[in-house]
């Protein structure tokens, strides 16, 4: 049963390697690096962040909000709350196999924006869920790790020389959709980007540049 599944997903990995970048496999694995796996760059177990969030908008407005997000790595669950400057809530909702809105504010109460937040949540934080099918380097000898989703889409993760990292998804005709840019970590112990900058690409394209203020882990 599971070979009927691989063979037509590695099928169509393969004929979509001639359009994406491509990625040659490692042979016999990556060499040792002591606290960071090739592609591990996601938070790992439960905590809190809170970003100062600059919003560009595809008219060319611009806002500046607080970003509170809760989430669990383990149970893959998060919590995300947009406050204002002054400190006013306009958006509150999670995700715990589905998805629940507690407050919502205009304009963060169009049917798109919630449950688009939470799909941006889950690729800036959450490893992706599709099948590892290749773990390797690009060109310039970056190590990447490729995932296929179950929409016949890619995601792949990133990790440079310098500590950054980026994260890019692309549909199931590989057109670019998100592209995720972590700069350089903090100096706390934990090591979390100071700044991720996430761009949507298309006909509603956004970015969302997130400056991180405090991250705290939750004792379990």
């Amino acid at each position: 049963m599971i070979g009927r599944i691989l063979i037509p997903v590695l099928m169509v990995l393969y004929a979509a390697c001639a359009r994406l970048p491509a990625i040659t496999p490692v042979t016999g694995g990556f060499p040792p690096d002591p606290g960071r796996a090739p592609c591990r760059v996601f938070p790992e177990g439960e905590w809190q962040f809170l970003h100062s969030i600059k919003a560009e908008l595809p008219d060319g407005g611009s806002f500046t909000s607080l970003g509170l997000t809760v989430l669990s790595s383990r149970n893959r669950t998060s919590r995300s709350v947009i406050l204002t400057i002054e400190g006013l809530v306009v958006f509150d909702g999670e995700y715990d196999r589905r998805l629940t809105v507690h407050r919502a504010l205009p304009p963060f109460d169009s049917p798109h924006f919630a449950g688009g937040l939470m799909d941006d949540i889950r690729l800036v934080f959450f490893e992706p869920e599709g099948l590892l099918a290749i773990a390797g380097r690009f060109e310039n000898g970056t190590p990447a790790c490729r995932y296929v989703e179950l929409d016949g889409g890619f995601v792949d993760v990133e990790r440079r020389a310098d500590w950054t990292w980026a994260v890019r998804r692309y549909d199931s005709a590989q057109r670019l959709t998100r592209t995720v840019t972590a700069g350089q970590p903090t100096g706390t112990g934990a090591g979390f980007p100071a700044t991720i900058e996430l761009e949507a690409h298309g006909s509603r394209n956004y970015k969302l540049v997130m400056t991180l203020v405090e991250a705290v882990a939750i004792a379990p």
